[in-house]
Protein backbone atom coordinates (compact mmCIF):
# COMPACT_ATOMS: atom_id res chain seq x y z
CA UNK A 1 0.00 0.00 0.00
CA UNK A 2 2.90 2.34 0.70
CA UNK A 3 4.24 1.61 -2.78
CA UNK A 4 0.87 2.33 -4.40
CA UNK A 5 0.62 5.59 -2.48
CA UNK A 6 4.01 6.66 -3.79
CA UNK A 7 3.07 5.78 -7.39
CA UNK A 8 -0.20 7.71 -7.07
CA UNK A 9 1.58 10.82 -5.83
CA UNK A 10 4.08 10.60 -8.68
CA UNK A 11 1.27 10.29 -11.25
CA UNK A 12 -0.58 13.25 -9.75
CA UNK A 13 2.60 15.29 -10.02
CA UNK A 14 2.56 14.64 -13.78
CA UNK A 15 -1.22 15.34 -13.99
CA UNK A 16 -1.97 11.75 -15.02
CA UNK A 17 -5.54 10.90 -13.90
CA UNK A 18 -6.22 8.03 -11.52
CA UNK A 19 -8.94 5.44 -12.24
CA UNK A 20 -10.03 3.21 -9.36
CA UNK A 21 -11.80 -0.14 -9.94
CA UNK A 22 -13.06 -2.43 -7.15
CA UNK A 23 -11.53 -5.84 -7.86
CA UNK A 24 -13.47 -7.56 -5.10
CA UNK A 25 -16.68 -7.86 -7.13
CA UNK A 26 -17.66 -10.55 -9.62
CA UNK A 27 -15.33 -10.95 -12.62
CA UNK A 28 -17.95 -9.92 -15.18
CA UNK A 29 -18.66 -6.71 -13.24
CA UNK A 30 -14.96 -5.96 -13.00
CA UNK A 31 -14.59 -6.58 -16.75
CA UNK A 32 -17.48 -4.22 -17.46
CA UNK A 33 -16.03 -1.46 -15.27
CA UNK A 34 -12.61 -1.79 -16.89
CA UNK A 35 -14.15 -1.60 -20.37
CA UNK A 36 -16.44 1.35 -19.62
CA UNK A 37 -13.71 3.41 -17.93
CA UNK A 38 -10.82 2.61 -20.24
CA UNK A 39 -12.61 2.30 -23.59
CA UNK A 40 -12.62 6.04 -24.27
CA UNK A 41 -8.91 6.22 -23.45
CA UNK A 42 -8.11 3.40 -25.87
CA UNK A 43 -10.24 4.80 -28.69
CA UNK A 44 -8.82 8.30 -28.26
CA UNK A 45 -5.31 7.15 -27.37
CA UNK A 46 -3.66 9.66 -29.69
CA UNK A 47 -5.32 12.59 -27.89
CA UNK A 48 -5.02 11.54 -24.26
CA UNK A 49 -2.73 14.46 -23.39
CA UNK A 50 -4.40 16.99 -25.70
CA UNK A 51 -6.34 19.85 -24.10
CA UNK A 52 -9.26 21.70 -25.69
CA UNK A 53 -11.00 24.77 -24.31
CA UNK A 54 -14.52 25.74 -25.44
CA UNK A 55 -15.06 29.49 -25.78
CA UNK A 56 -17.83 31.81 -26.97
CA UNK A 57 -18.11 33.08 -30.51
CA UNK A 58 -17.43 36.79 -29.64
CA UNK A 59 -14.33 35.81 -27.67
CA UNK A 60 -13.09 33.75 -30.59
CA UNK A 61 -13.51 36.75 -32.90
CA UNK A 62 -11.55 38.99 -30.52
CA UNK A 63 -8.72 36.47 -30.18
CA UNK A 64 -8.47 36.18 -33.95
CA UNK A 65 -8.64 39.95 -34.42
CA UNK A 66 -5.73 40.56 -32.01
CA UNK A 67 -3.76 37.53 -33.30
CA UNK A 68 -3.77 36.02 -29.84
CA UNK A 69 -4.88 32.79 -31.52
CA UNK A 70 -4.89 31.81 -35.18
CA UNK A 71 -7.59 30.37 -37.44
CA UNK A 72 -7.14 26.69 -38.16
CA UNK A 73 -6.58 25.28 -41.63
CA UNK A 74 -10.26 24.33 -41.66
CA UNK A 75 -11.39 27.95 -41.50
CA UNK A 76 -15.14 28.06 -40.85
CA UNK A 77 -15.59 24.38 -41.73
CA UNK A 78 -16.80 22.00 -39.04
CA UNK A 79 -14.06 19.29 -38.86
CA UNK A 80 -16.51 16.69 -37.52
CA UNK A 81 -19.08 17.25 -40.29
CA UNK A 82 -16.27 17.31 -42.82
CA UNK A 83 -15.13 13.86 -41.68
CA UNK A 84 -18.73 12.64 -42.13
CA UNK A 85 -18.69 13.65 -45.78
CA UNK A 86 -20.23 17.13 -45.59
CA UNK A 87 -18.83 19.20 -48.47
CA UNK A 88 -20.95 22.35 -48.14
CA UNK A 89 -19.35 25.24 -46.29
CA UNK A 90 -21.43 26.62 -43.41
CA UNK A 91 -22.35 30.34 -43.34
CA UNK A 92 -19.83 32.78 -41.90
CA UNK A 93 -22.16 34.50 -39.39
CA UNK A 94 -23.84 31.93 -37.24
CA UNK A 95 -23.70 34.08 -34.09
CA UNK A 96 -24.84 32.07 -31.09
CA UNK A 97 -25.14 28.85 -33.15
CA UNK A 98 -21.36 28.62 -33.71
CA UNK A 99 -19.35 26.77 -31.06
CA UNK A 100 -15.59 27.60 -31.16
CA UNK A 101 -12.88 25.55 -29.46
CA UNK A 102 -9.23 26.40 -28.73
CA UNK A 103 -6.76 23.61 -29.43
CA UNK A 104 -3.10 24.50 -29.08
CA UNK A 105 -2.72 27.87 -30.83
CA UNK A 106 -5.66 27.45 -33.23
CA UNK A 107 -9.41 28.03 -33.08
CA UNK A 108 -11.86 25.56 -34.60
CA UNK A 109 -15.55 26.21 -35.26
CA UNK A 110 -18.40 23.70 -34.90
CA UNK A 111 -22.05 23.76 -35.90
CA UNK A 112 -23.38 22.01 -32.77
CA UNK A 113 -22.43 21.25 -29.20
CA UNK A 114 -22.43 17.53 -29.98
CA UNK A 115 -19.80 18.01 -32.69
CA UNK A 116 -17.71 20.16 -30.34
CA UNK A 117 -17.78 17.47 -27.64
CA UNK A 118 -16.86 14.80 -30.19
CA UNK A 119 -13.87 16.87 -31.33
CA UNK A 120 -12.68 17.55 -27.76
CA UNK A 121 -12.53 13.81 -27.04
CA UNK A 122 -10.12 13.10 -29.90
CA UNK A 123 -8.91 16.26 -31.67
CA UNK A 124 -5.95 14.55 -33.36
CA UNK A 125 -8.32 12.27 -35.29
CA UNK A 126 -10.07 15.22 -36.93
CA UNK A 127 -7.01 17.45 -37.35
CA UNK A 128 -5.16 14.81 -39.38
CA UNK A 129 -7.93 14.39 -41.96
CA UNK A 130 -7.55 15.98 -45.43
CA UNK A 131 -8.19 19.69 -45.44
CA UNK A 132 -11.42 21.01 -46.97
CA UNK A 133 -11.58 21.40 -50.72
CA UNK A 134 -12.27 24.74 -52.45
CA UNK A 135 -15.55 26.38 -51.57
CA UNK A 136 -18.22 26.03 -54.25
CA UNK A 137 -21.17 28.42 -54.52
CA UNK A 138 -24.34 26.36 -54.35
CA UNK A 139 -27.19 27.20 -56.74
CA UNK A 140 -30.27 24.97 -56.58
CA UNK A 141 -33.54 25.33 -58.49
CA UNK A 142 -36.37 23.42 -56.77
CA UNK A 143 -39.21 22.64 -59.19
CA UNK A 144 -42.47 20.90 -58.32
CA UNK A 145 -46.26 21.16 -58.22
CA UNK A 146 -48.04 23.16 -55.50
CA UNK A 147 -47.73 21.79 -51.96
CA UNK A 148 -44.99 19.32 -52.94
CA UNK A 149 -42.52 20.63 -50.32
CA UNK A 150 -40.41 23.10 -52.35
CA UNK A 151 -40.51 25.82 -49.68
CA UNK A 152 -39.77 23.34 -46.88
CA UNK A 153 -36.61 22.10 -48.59
CA UNK A 154 -35.52 25.66 -49.47
CA UNK A 155 -35.99 26.85 -45.89
CA UNK A 156 -33.99 23.90 -44.61
CA UNK A 157 -31.07 24.80 -46.86
CA UNK A 158 -31.33 28.44 -45.79
CA UNK A 159 -31.32 27.58 -42.08
CA UNK A 160 -28.56 24.96 -42.16
CA UNK A 161 -26.16 26.42 -44.72
CA UNK A 162 -27.06 30.11 -44.84
CA UNK A 163 -28.19 29.94 -48.47
CA UNK A 164 -30.52 32.58 -49.78
CA UNK A 165 -34.07 31.32 -50.33
CA UNK A 166 -35.53 33.16 -53.27
CA UNK A 167 -38.74 32.72 -55.26
CA UNK A 168 -40.23 34.77 -58.08
CA UNK A 169 -42.66 36.34 -55.61
CA UNK A 170 -39.80 37.22 -53.25
CA UNK A 171 -37.85 38.80 -56.09
CA UNK A 172 -40.79 40.98 -57.19
CA UNK A 173 -41.51 42.07 -53.59
CA UNK A 174 -37.83 43.00 -53.22
CA UNK A 175 -38.04 45.28 -56.26
CA UNK A 176 -41.36 46.79 -55.15
CA UNK A 177 -40.16 47.46 -51.58
CA UNK A 178 -36.55 48.54 -52.13
CA UNK A 179 -36.76 50.18 -55.57
CA UNK A 180 -40.34 51.49 -55.79
CA UNK A 181 -39.47 54.32 -58.21
CA UNK A 182 -37.55 52.21 -60.70
CA UNK A 183 -38.97 51.53 -64.15
CA UNK A 184 -39.16 47.80 -63.39
CA UNK A 185 -41.18 48.42 -60.20
CA UNK A 186 -43.59 50.74 -62.03
CA UNK A 187 -44.18 48.14 -64.75
CA UNK A 188 -44.79 45.47 -62.11
CA UNK A 189 -47.30 47.70 -60.29
CA UNK A 190 -49.07 48.41 -63.56
CA UNK A 191 -49.83 44.72 -64.07
CA UNK A 192 -50.55 43.91 -60.41
CA UNK A 193 -52.97 46.81 -59.87
CA UNK A 194 -55.00 45.61 -62.84
CA UNK A 195 -55.14 42.10 -61.42
CA UNK A 196 -53.05 40.71 -64.27
CA UNK A 197 -50.30 38.11 -64.18
CA UNK A 198 -46.81 39.56 -64.38
CA UNK A 199 -45.19 38.59 -67.73
CA UNK A 200 -42.27 36.16 -67.58
CA UNK A 201 -39.86 38.75 -68.98
CA UNK A 202 -40.53 41.18 -66.09
CA UNK A 203 -40.41 38.38 -63.51
CA UNK A 204 -37.00 37.29 -64.80
CA UNK A 205 -35.73 40.88 -64.63
CA UNK A 206 -36.88 41.08 -61.00
CA UNK A 207 -35.07 37.83 -60.26
CA UNK A 208 -31.86 39.17 -61.83
CA UNK A 209 -32.09 42.28 -59.63
CA UNK A 210 -32.60 40.14 -56.50
CA UNK A 211 -29.58 37.97 -57.32
CA UNK A 212 -27.37 41.06 -57.60
CA UNK A 213 -28.16 42.03 -54.01
CA UNK A 214 -25.73 40.20 -51.71
CA UNK A 215 -27.97 40.77 -48.68
CA UNK A 216 -31.19 39.78 -50.43
CA UNK A 217 -33.53 40.44 -47.53
CA UNK A 218 -36.62 39.02 -49.16
CA UNK A 219 -39.00 38.67 -46.24
CA UNK A 220 -41.06 41.72 -47.19
CA UNK A 221 -44.39 42.73 -45.60
CA UNK A 222 -46.84 40.06 -44.43
CA UNK A 223 -48.51 39.29 -47.76
CA UNK A 224 -51.48 36.88 -47.51
CA UNK A 225 -51.00 33.24 -48.45
CA UNK A 226 -53.04 31.95 -51.40
CA UNK A 227 -53.92 28.41 -50.37
CA UNK A 228 -57.49 28.13 -51.61
CA UNK A 229 -58.42 25.11 -53.72
CA UNK A 230 -59.07 27.34 -56.75
CA UNK A 231 -55.64 28.99 -56.58
CA UNK A 232 -53.90 25.63 -56.07
CA UNK A 233 -55.79 24.17 -59.03
CA UNK A 234 -54.62 27.05 -61.25
CA UNK A 235 -51.03 26.64 -60.05
CA UNK A 236 -51.11 22.90 -60.66
CA UNK A 237 -52.51 23.44 -64.16
CA UNK A 238 -49.73 25.91 -64.99
CA UNK A 239 -47.14 23.51 -63.58
CA UNK A 240 -48.36 20.62 -65.70
CA UNK A 241 -48.48 22.87 -68.76
CA UNK A 242 -44.85 24.00 -68.55
CA UNK A 243 -42.99 21.26 -66.65
CA UNK A 244 -42.26 19.10 -69.71
CA UNK A 245 -40.53 21.95 -71.53
CA UNK A 246 -38.55 22.89 -68.41
CA UNK A 247 -37.49 19.27 -67.80
CA UNK A 248 -36.44 18.84 -71.42
CA UNK A 249 -34.38 22.05 -71.33
CA UNK A 250 -32.41 21.19 -68.19
CA UNK A 251 -31.95 17.55 -69.22
CA UNK A 252 -30.65 18.50 -72.66
CA UNK A 253 -28.70 21.66 -71.86
CA UNK A 254 -27.25 20.98 -68.41
CA UNK A 255 -27.93 17.29 -67.62
CA UNK A 256 -28.63 18.24 -64.01
CA UNK A 257 -32.29 17.25 -63.59
CA UNK A 258 -32.82 15.16 -60.44
CA UNK A 259 -36.21 13.68 -59.51
CA UNK A 260 -37.17 13.37 -55.83
CA UNK A 261 -40.23 11.45 -54.62
CA UNK A 262 -42.17 14.11 -52.70
CA UNK A 263 -44.71 11.54 -51.44
CA UNK A 264 -42.16 10.28 -48.91
CA UNK A 265 -41.70 11.84 -45.46
CA UNK A 266 -40.15 15.29 -45.18
CA UNK A 267 -37.12 13.81 -43.40
CA UNK A 268 -36.54 11.34 -46.24
CA UNK A 269 -36.98 14.09 -48.83
CA UNK A 270 -34.51 16.35 -47.05
CA UNK A 271 -31.89 13.60 -46.68
CA UNK A 272 -32.28 12.62 -50.33
CA UNK A 273 -31.99 16.21 -51.58
CA UNK A 274 -28.98 16.86 -49.35
CA UNK A 275 -27.33 13.66 -50.56
CA UNK A 276 -27.77 14.64 -54.22
CA UNK A 277 -26.45 18.15 -53.60
CA UNK A 278 -23.46 16.83 -51.64
CA UNK A 279 -22.53 14.52 -54.54
CA UNK A 280 -22.60 17.35 -57.07
CA UNK A 281 -20.69 19.76 -54.82
CA UNK A 282 -18.04 17.11 -54.17
CA UNK A 283 -17.63 16.52 -57.91
CA UNK A 284 -17.16 20.25 -58.47
CA UNK A 285 -14.62 20.49 -55.63
CA UNK A 286 -12.61 17.56 -57.00
CA UNK A 287 -12.72 19.16 -60.45
CA UNK A 288 -11.42 22.52 -59.15
CA UNK A 289 -8.68 20.87 -57.10
CA UNK A 290 -7.39 18.70 -59.98
CA UNK A 291 -7.50 21.55 -62.49
CA UNK A 292 -5.56 23.78 -60.09
CA UNK A 293 -2.91 21.05 -59.84
CA UNK A 294 -2.65 20.76 -63.62
CA UNK A 295 -4.25 17.31 -63.76
CA UNK A 296 -7.10 15.98 -65.87
CA UNK A 297 -10.51 16.19 -64.20
CA UNK A 298 -13.90 14.63 -64.86
CA UNK A 299 -16.57 17.10 -66.04
CA UNK A 300 -19.57 14.90 -65.22
CA UNK A 301 -22.25 16.86 -63.36
CA UNK A 302 -20.75 20.30 -64.13
CA UNK A 303 -23.79 21.50 -66.17
CA UNK A 304 -21.76 21.99 -69.35
CA UNK A 305 -23.97 22.93 -72.28
CA UNK A 306 -23.64 21.28 -75.71
CA UNK A 307 -22.44 24.60 -77.18
CA UNK A 308 -19.63 24.92 -74.62
CA UNK A 309 -18.67 21.29 -75.14
CA UNK A 310 -18.45 21.74 -78.91
CA UNK A 311 -16.44 24.96 -78.52
CA UNK A 312 -13.82 23.40 -76.20
CA UNK A 313 -13.43 19.94 -77.71
CA UNK A 314 -9.82 18.79 -78.05
CA UNK A 315 -8.03 17.59 -81.17
CA UNK A 316 -9.86 14.23 -81.07
CA UNK A 317 -13.32 15.75 -81.28
CA UNK A 318 -15.83 13.30 -79.86
CA UNK A 319 -13.65 10.24 -80.52
CA UNK A 320 -12.14 8.40 -77.55
CA UNK A 321 -8.37 9.19 -77.41
CA UNK A 322 -7.66 6.18 -75.15
CA UNK A 323 -9.22 3.64 -77.54
CA UNK A 324 -7.40 5.22 -80.48
CA UNK A 325 -4.05 5.17 -78.67
CA UNK A 326 -4.22 1.66 -77.21
CA UNK A 327 -6.29 -0.28 -79.76
CA UNK A 328 -6.24 1.90 -82.84
CA UNK A 329 -10.04 1.98 -82.77
CA UNK A 330 -12.18 4.96 -83.80
CA UNK A 331 -14.82 4.97 -81.06
CA UNK A 332 -17.32 7.74 -81.77
CA UNK A 333 -18.75 9.00 -78.46
CA UNK A 334 -21.17 11.45 -80.10
CA UNK A 335 -23.87 8.77 -80.12
CA UNK A 336 -24.69 9.87 -76.56
CA UNK A 337 -24.91 13.39 -75.16
CA UNK A 338 -23.96 12.21 -71.66
CA UNK A 339 -20.75 13.58 -70.14
CA UNK A 340 -20.41 10.71 -67.65
CA UNK A 341 -17.11 9.64 -69.25
CA UNK A 342 -15.82 13.08 -70.27
CA UNK A 343 -12.80 14.94 -68.87
CA UNK A 344 -10.96 18.25 -69.15
CA UNK A 345 -7.22 18.57 -69.64
CA UNK A 346 -5.28 21.75 -70.43
CA UNK A 347 -8.47 23.66 -71.19
CA UNK A 348 -9.91 21.11 -73.65
CA UNK A 349 -12.64 18.52 -73.32
CA UNK A 350 -12.24 14.82 -74.23
CA UNK A 351 -14.90 12.10 -74.29
CA UNK A 352 -14.13 8.48 -73.44
CA UNK A 353 -15.92 5.26 -74.35
CA UNK A 354 -16.33 3.82 -70.82
CA UNK A 355 -15.29 4.17 -67.19
CA UNK A 356 -12.14 2.13 -67.80
CA UNK A 357 -10.91 4.49 -70.50
CA UNK A 358 -11.81 7.50 -68.33
CA UNK A 359 -9.75 6.17 -65.41
CA UNK A 360 -6.75 5.64 -67.68
CA UNK A 361 -7.06 9.16 -69.10
CA UNK A 362 -7.35 10.76 -65.65
CA UNK A 363 -4.24 8.95 -64.41
CA UNK A 364 -1.98 9.74 -67.43
CA UNK A 365 -3.67 12.24 -69.76
CA UNK A 366 -0.45 13.46 -71.40
CA UNK A 367 0.19 10.12 -73.16
CA UNK A 368 -3.19 10.23 -74.94
CA UNK A 369 -3.07 13.78 -76.33
CA UNK A 370 -0.65 15.63 -78.55
CA UNK A 371 2.31 15.51 -78.82
CA UNK A 372 2.70 12.08 -77.15
CA UNK A 373 -0.41 10.44 -78.64
CA UNK A 374 0.70 7.50 -80.85
CA UNK A 375 -2.19 7.81 -83.33
CA UNK A 376 -3.55 11.21 -84.40
CA UNK A 377 -7.18 11.47 -85.44
CA UNK A 378 -7.56 11.24 -89.26
CA UNK A 379 -8.97 14.25 -91.14
CA UNK A 380 -12.75 14.57 -91.18
CA UNK A 381 -12.98 13.44 -94.83
CA UNK A 382 -11.08 10.24 -93.93
CA UNK A 383 -13.43 9.22 -91.12
CA UNK A 384 -16.21 6.65 -91.68
CA UNK A 385 -19.73 8.02 -91.80
CA UNK A 386 -23.01 6.23 -91.28
CA UNK A 387 -25.57 6.49 -94.10
CA UNK A 388 -29.34 6.22 -94.06
CA UNK A 389 -31.18 4.16 -96.71
CA UNK A 390 -32.26 7.41 -98.38
CA UNK A 391 -28.64 8.62 -98.61
CA UNK A 392 -27.56 5.30 -100.09
CA UNK A 393 -30.30 5.52 -102.71
CA UNK A 394 -29.47 9.14 -103.50
CA UNK A 395 -25.81 8.24 -104.13
CA UNK A 396 -26.71 6.45 -107.41
CA UNK A 397 -24.87 5.59 -109.68
CA UNK A 398 -22.30 4.82 -106.95
CA UNK A 399 -22.99 1.24 -105.86
CA UNK A 400 -22.04 -0.66 -102.73
CA UNK A 401 -18.64 -2.30 -102.60
CA UNK A 402 -18.22 -6.11 -102.67
CA UNK A 403 -21.48 -6.41 -104.63
CA UNK A 404 -23.44 -5.57 -101.49
CA UNK A 405 -21.82 -8.26 -99.32
CA UNK A 406 -20.86 -7.51 -95.70
CA UNK A 407 -17.06 -6.98 -95.48
CA UNK A 408 -16.95 -7.60 -91.71
CA UNK A 409 -18.69 -10.97 -91.96
CA UNK A 410 -16.46 -11.96 -94.88
CA UNK A 411 -13.14 -11.11 -93.18
CA UNK A 412 -14.13 -12.42 -89.74
CA UNK A 413 -15.25 -15.63 -91.49
CA UNK A 414 -11.67 -16.10 -92.79
CA UNK A 415 -12.75 -15.08 -96.31
CA UNK A 416 -14.53 -18.36 -96.91
CA UNK A 417 -17.20 -18.90 -99.54
CA UNK A 418 -19.86 -19.37 -96.83
CA UNK A 419 -18.99 -15.97 -95.28
CA UNK A 420 -20.23 -14.03 -98.33
CA UNK A 421 -23.46 -12.73 -96.78
CA UNK A 422 -25.55 -9.97 -98.40
CA UNK A 423 -25.75 -6.76 -96.38
CA UNK A 424 -28.80 -4.80 -95.27
CA UNK A 425 -29.23 -1.27 -96.63
CA UNK A 426 -30.38 -0.20 -93.14
CA UNK A 427 -26.77 -0.61 -91.97
CA UNK A 428 -24.63 1.35 -94.42
CA UNK A 429 -21.50 3.47 -94.16
CA UNK A 430 -19.29 5.61 -96.36
CA UNK A 431 -15.51 5.49 -96.15
CA UNK A 432 -13.00 6.97 -98.57
CA UNK A 433 -15.82 7.84 -100.99
CA UNK A 434 -16.95 4.20 -101.08
CA UNK A 435 -20.20 2.74 -99.77
CA UNK A 436 -20.37 -0.45 -97.72
CA UNK A 437 -23.45 -2.40 -96.62
CA UNK A 438 -23.43 -4.62 -93.52
CA UNK A 439 -25.33 -7.61 -92.24
CA UNK A 440 -26.28 -6.11 -88.85
CA UNK A 441 -25.74 -3.07 -86.65
CA UNK A 442 -23.06 -4.95 -84.72
CA UNK A 443 -21.05 -5.44 -87.92
CA UNK A 444 -21.57 -1.78 -88.84
CA UNK A 445 -20.20 -0.60 -85.47
CA UNK A 446 -17.21 -2.90 -85.88
CA UNK A 447 -16.45 -1.35 -89.26
CA UNK A 448 -16.80 2.17 -87.81
CA UNK A 449 -14.16 1.30 -85.19
CA UNK A 450 -11.67 -0.37 -87.57
CA UNK A 451 -12.38 0.84 -91.11
CA UNK A 452 -8.80 0.29 -92.30
CA UNK A 453 -9.11 -3.41 -91.48
CA UNK A 454 -12.21 -4.05 -93.57
CA UNK A 455 -12.37 -1.49 -96.35
CA UNK A 456 -10.09 -2.89 -99.08
CA UNK A 457 -11.16 -6.54 -99.46
CA UNK A 458 -11.29 -8.47 -102.75
CA UNK A 459 -14.11 -10.84 -103.62
CA UNK A 460 -13.34 -14.35 -104.91
CA UNK A 461 -14.02 -15.19 -108.54
CA UNK A 462 -16.72 -17.63 -107.56
CA UNK A 463 -19.59 -15.97 -105.71
CA UNK A 464 -22.90 -17.30 -104.39
CA UNK A 465 -25.83 -16.98 -106.81
CA UNK A 466 -28.15 -14.07 -106.34
CA UNK A 467 -31.09 -15.01 -104.17
CA UNK A 468 -34.34 -14.12 -105.94
CA UNK A 469 -37.76 -14.27 -104.29
CA UNK A 470 -39.91 -17.28 -105.19
CA UNK A 471 -43.69 -17.53 -104.80
CA UNK A 472 -44.84 -20.16 -102.34
CA UNK A 473 -47.48 -21.46 -104.75
CA UNK A 474 -44.81 -22.03 -107.41
CA UNK A 475 -43.09 -24.69 -105.30
CA UNK A 476 -43.68 -28.40 -105.95
CA UNK A 477 -46.10 -30.19 -103.62
CA UNK A 478 -43.44 -31.52 -101.15
CA UNK A 479 -41.79 -28.08 -101.00
CA UNK A 480 -45.13 -26.35 -100.51
CA UNK A 481 -46.03 -28.71 -97.68
CA UNK A 482 -42.62 -28.17 -96.08
CA UNK A 483 -42.80 -24.37 -96.21
CA UNK A 484 -46.52 -24.00 -95.42
CA UNK A 485 -47.83 -26.67 -93.05
CA UNK A 486 -44.75 -28.57 -91.91
CA UNK A 487 -44.98 -27.46 -88.28
CA UNK A 488 -48.71 -28.10 -87.96
CA UNK A 489 -48.41 -31.48 -89.68
CA UNK A 490 -45.54 -32.55 -87.40
CA UNK A 491 -47.63 -31.69 -84.32
CA UNK A 492 -50.62 -33.67 -85.66
CA UNK A 493 -48.50 -36.71 -86.55
CA UNK A 494 -46.80 -36.60 -83.16
CA UNK A 495 -50.15 -36.66 -81.35
CA UNK A 496 -51.57 -39.46 -83.48
CA UNK A 497 -48.39 -41.46 -82.86
CA UNK A 498 -48.64 -40.98 -79.09
CA UNK A 499 -52.41 -41.62 -78.90
CA UNK A 500 -52.64 -44.47 -81.48
CA UNK A 501 -56.43 -44.04 -81.96
CA UNK A 502 -58.78 -46.72 -83.39
CA UNK A 503 -62.32 -45.56 -84.25
CA UNK A 504 -65.04 -48.24 -83.98
CA UNK A 505 -65.69 -50.09 -87.24
CA UNK A 506 -62.93 -48.14 -89.10
CA UNK A 507 -59.44 -49.25 -90.04
CA UNK A 508 -56.40 -47.90 -88.22
CA UNK A 509 -55.23 -46.09 -91.38
CA UNK A 510 -58.55 -44.31 -91.92
CA UNK A 511 -58.74 -43.42 -88.23
CA UNK A 512 -55.28 -41.84 -88.33
CA UNK A 513 -56.11 -39.88 -91.48
CA UNK A 514 -59.34 -38.55 -89.95
CA UNK A 515 -57.51 -37.60 -86.73
CA UNK A 516 -54.78 -35.67 -88.62
CA UNK A 517 -57.38 -33.87 -90.79
CA UNK A 518 -59.45 -32.81 -87.77
CA UNK A 519 -56.31 -31.75 -85.85
CA UNK A 520 -55.19 -29.52 -88.76
CA UNK A 521 -58.64 -27.91 -88.88
CA UNK A 522 -58.72 -27.37 -85.11
CA UNK A 523 -55.32 -25.60 -85.10
CA UNK A 524 -55.42 -23.67 -88.38
CA UNK A 525 -54.71 -20.00 -87.56
CA UNK A 526 -56.24 -18.80 -90.84
CA UNK A 527 -59.80 -19.91 -90.19
CA UNK A 528 -62.16 -18.03 -87.81
CA UNK A 529 -61.95 -18.78 -84.10
CA UNK A 530 -65.54 -20.14 -83.83
CA UNK A 531 -64.77 -22.67 -86.57
CA UNK A 532 -61.58 -23.74 -84.80
CA UNK A 533 -63.51 -24.18 -81.54
CA UNK A 534 -66.09 -26.37 -83.31
CA UNK A 535 -63.40 -28.61 -84.75
CA UNK A 536 -61.69 -28.87 -81.37
CA UNK A 537 -64.93 -30.14 -79.85
CA UNK A 538 -65.29 -32.64 -82.70
CA UNK A 539 -61.68 -33.76 -82.18
CA UNK A 540 -62.31 -34.29 -78.46
CA UNK A 541 -65.45 -36.34 -79.25
CA UNK A 542 -63.51 -38.33 -81.86
CA UNK A 543 -60.82 -39.20 -79.30
CA UNK A 544 -63.51 -40.14 -76.77
CA UNK A 545 -65.11 -42.57 -79.25
CA UNK A 546 -61.69 -44.03 -80.08
CA UNK A 547 -61.22 -44.84 -76.39
CA UNK A 548 -64.36 -47.05 -76.40
CA UNK A 549 -62.52 -49.93 -78.07
CA UNK A 550 -59.83 -50.44 -75.38
CA UNK A 551 -62.35 -49.71 -72.60
CA UNK A 552 -64.90 -52.27 -73.75
CA UNK A 553 -62.17 -54.82 -74.47
CA UNK A 554 -60.94 -54.58 -70.90
CA UNK A 555 -64.38 -54.35 -69.24
CA UNK A 556 -65.98 -57.27 -71.13
CA UNK A 557 -63.10 -59.73 -70.63
CA UNK A 558 -63.94 -62.93 -68.75
CA UNK A 559 -67.25 -64.80 -68.24
CA UNK A 560 -70.71 -63.36 -68.77
CA UNK A 561 -72.04 -61.09 -66.01
CA UNK A 562 -75.58 -60.20 -65.10
CA UNK A 563 -76.56 -56.51 -65.69
CA UNK A 564 -76.57 -55.77 -61.96
CA UNK A 565 -72.96 -56.99 -61.66
CA UNK A 566 -71.55 -55.06 -64.62
CA UNK A 567 -69.41 -51.86 -64.14
CA UNK A 568 -71.32 -48.60 -64.01
CA UNK A 569 -71.71 -47.08 -67.49
CA UNK A 570 -70.73 -50.23 -69.37
CA UNK A 571 -74.10 -50.64 -71.01
CA UNK A 572 -74.16 -46.98 -72.14
CA UNK A 573 -70.67 -47.28 -73.60
CA UNK A 574 -71.67 -50.46 -75.41
CA UNK A 575 -74.79 -48.83 -76.81
CA UNK A 576 -72.70 -45.84 -78.04
CA UNK A 577 -70.22 -48.26 -79.63
CA UNK A 578 -72.93 -50.14 -81.55
CA UNK A 579 -74.56 -46.89 -82.69
CA UNK A 580 -71.37 -45.86 -84.47
CA UNK A 581 -71.59 -48.79 -86.93
CA UNK A 582 -73.67 -46.78 -89.38
CA UNK A 583 -73.18 -43.21 -88.05
CA UNK A 584 -69.38 -42.95 -88.49
CA UNK A 585 -67.23 -40.14 -87.04
CA UNK A 586 -69.53 -37.40 -88.34
CA UNK A 587 -66.93 -34.99 -89.79
CA UNK A 588 -68.18 -32.46 -92.33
Amino acid sequence: MDGLQGVQEELEKWLIPLIEINGGRKPRIVHYQIYSKLNSLMENRGSIFEKCYPISFPLAQKMLAFSYKFPSSFGQWDPVKLSEGDVMKPPQSYGNSVFPVIHRQYIYFFSSKENRETFMKNPIKYICQPKPKPTVPVKIAIVGPPKSGKTTVAKKFASMYGLLRLSIGDAMRLVLNNQPESQLALMLKQHLQKGLTVPDALAIQALDVALMNHVCNTTGPPYPEHDSSQILAIKKCCYEQHINAIRTYYTKEHQNWCVIDAFRSKWWVWNKVLQEVQVVVKEIQIYLERIREGKAASIAGLCITPEELQHRLGEFGQYCPVSLAEKGELVDCSVTSSLQFAAEFQGHYYKMASQGELDKFLSRPEVYVSPLAPHPLPPSDMLPKKLTPAEVTASFPVSAQMHGCCPVTYLDGKQRYEALVPGNIEYSAKYKEKIYVFESEEKLLKFMRLPEKYWNLKLPLKRPPVKEPLLLTALPLPGYLEQAIATSLIKALNEVGCLKPKFPFLSVKKTALLFVACHLKAHNPRIPEPTRQAYRRKLAQFVEHCQLVPYLGAAMAGPYKEPQHRPLGLDDSLQTFLSLRDAGPGFA
